[in-house]
């Protein structure tokens, strides 16, 4: 025991430090020696905050741990998370830990399997297949100004100058998770209609700590005692349980008489033999849509009402733009508000400011090893661009930790001060073969609710509100607090 203790306290983080492959690139001596200090991060969920001071001292590339590199420059993204190029690259896969061994759904598929399935999802994110969706996800959005409508006249928590509070997180979580499990399961999941979330959309959001340290946990073993082992096995059997009622849900759908515009359609109905999906694929490849899809639109509009709480001067631009370009309300659609110059660039500065991912999504390099940026990296190096860290880097943006929504302004409307600006390196939705697949849907779902909202209500801080954003604990998303804002209906002409 002494011998083994000796070596894992004194020989193998000597080694890590002096004599790794890695030991040449920058970064403080005990992340090198060790893979605890990330991992302690990790748990208290500031590894964000401490990720960009690691890169403000040593630069766009820091080592992190014995066998993790962090980078912050544009040029990484390509040898990080592009293809896999025959002869010239190959793909840095998905650690196992962070897959795990499920390879039913896109995130944990090898090569051949992801592309397969990416296939036959694709012709549900055609621009024809967002034109036939709309009608769904407009009748979500009706329902939820239908909802703060009711609420702002109820009389209920006023905020005593003539507003309502309310916890616009929840109510856009509410929406989101409908549209997404309408156009995934083919129904919707009761949120807005029950005004609470699903009960396995509760399990999600109460459990958003062991999840994620559960994750940590298969990649640095030693974490394991920061969970209670009996909650990780209760949680396991609980997901287990919503996972044969929502396959229920699908077999519900399958059964429909009629087709119907919405994912479950392009993955049950694929006519190509060669490109399909097994049952257990459709399954896991519906429940990553939901979790993907909705939890980050969510996030993202919360964060831009947080910003718009306290930037009445953005909110004036916005909603000045809005009835400059329409007469009325039914003119407001997924399609027109694509030509919302101001409103495009206020969603991407939002993108920017508050990524809904704001870590890193992990590729490790192949056995074999690979080349980065003209450097050979050893095999099954940790390899990751944390979204937060670069998109609030002063190398990479001017007043990078200020919400400038002009630095995304075309080039003849956007101040000088902001050309400089690296927005090669902004992919809020990733990049590569295995970036999102529904990132168009996700920017035109974003500005139509944020449109829509911002037609019917004026909104505002809250003395509960401040510091919602600055506070927050992340892990592979934020770990968000309610969001309570003043909204006042929007007076009609």
């Amino acid at each position: 025991m002494g011998v083994l203790a000796s070596y894992f306290i004194i020989l193998r983080p000597l080694y890590n430090i002096f004599f790794h492959p890695l030991r040449k690139y920058p970064g403080p001596k005990l992340f090198a020696a060790s893979s605890l200090p990330y991992g302690f991060c990790y748990v208290r969920g500031t590894w964000y905050r401490k990720n960009k001071e690691l890169h403000d001292i040593y630069g766009p590339i820091v080592r992190i741990g014995p066998d993790e590199l962090s980078f912050i420059c544009p040029e990484a993204w390509e040898d990080v998370y592009g293809r896999y190029i025959p002869g010239k690259r190959k793909e840095n896969p998905k650690p196992v830990w962070f897959c795990g061994p499920d390879e039913h759904d896109m995130i944990g598929a090898n090569l051949g399997d992801h592309g397969r399935m990416r296939r036959v999802l694709a012709p549900g994110f055609t621009a024809a297949a967002m034109s036939n969706q709309e009608p769904l996800i407009k009748t979500h959005v009706d329902l939820l100004m239908s909802r703060l409508s009711e609420m702002c006249s109820s009389g209920k928590n006023s905020d005593g100058k003539g507003g309502t509070v309310v916890n616009v997180l929840q109510w856009f979580t509410y929406c989101t998770f409908d549209i997404i499990g309408d156009l995934a399961f083919g129904e919707p999941f009761g949120c807005l209609r029950d005004s609470m979330l699903h009960p396995w959309l509760q399990l999600v959001f109460a459990n958003i700590y062991v999840t994620h340290v559960f994750l940590l946990c298969k990649r640095i073993p030693f974490f394991y005692l920061f969970l209670p082992l009996k909650t990780t096995f209760q949680l396991q059997k609980d997901f287990n349980n919503h996972a044969t009622a929502l396959k229920a849900v699908i077999e519900r759908r399958r059964a429909l008489p009629t087709k119907r515009h919405d994912f479950m359609e392009v993955m049950i109905s694929s006519p190509n033999k060669r490109v399909y999906m097994t049952e257990e694929e459709i399954f896991k490849n519906a429940v990553l849509l939901t979790g993907g899809g909705a939890e980050t639109a969510a996030s993202a509009l919360s964060g831009m009402m947080y910003i718009l709480s306290n930037r009445p001067d953005i909110k004036r631009k916005l909603v000045d733009e809005l009835h400059h370009a329409f007469a009325t309300e039914s003119e407001i659609t997924m399609n027109s508000v694509g030509k919302l110059t101001y409103t495009g660039a206020f969603v991407e500065e939002g993108l920017r400011y508050y990524p809904p991912a704001p870590n890193a999504m992990w590729r490790t390099t192949p056995p074999e090893g690979n080349t980065i940026l003209g450097d050979f990296i050893p095999g099954k190096t940790i390899l990751g661009i944390p979204h937060r860290v670069a998109y609030r880097s002063e190398r990479n943006w001017k007043h990078a930790d200020e919400f400038h929504p002009e630095r995304w302004l075309p080039d003849e409307q956007r101040p000088a001060e902001f050309d400089d600006d690296r927005r090669d390196v902004f992919h809020p939705f990733s990049y590569g073969p295995r970036s999102c697949i529904a990132t168009s849907l996700a920017s035109a779902e974003m500005r139509y609710i944020l449109s829509r909202f911002l037609w019917n209500f004026d909104v505002d801080r809250t003395e509960q509100s401040q510091g919602w954003m600055e506070n927050q604990k992340a892990y592979l998303v934020w770990d968000k607090p309610p969001l309570p804002l003043s909204l006042k209906p929007v007076e009609k002409v």
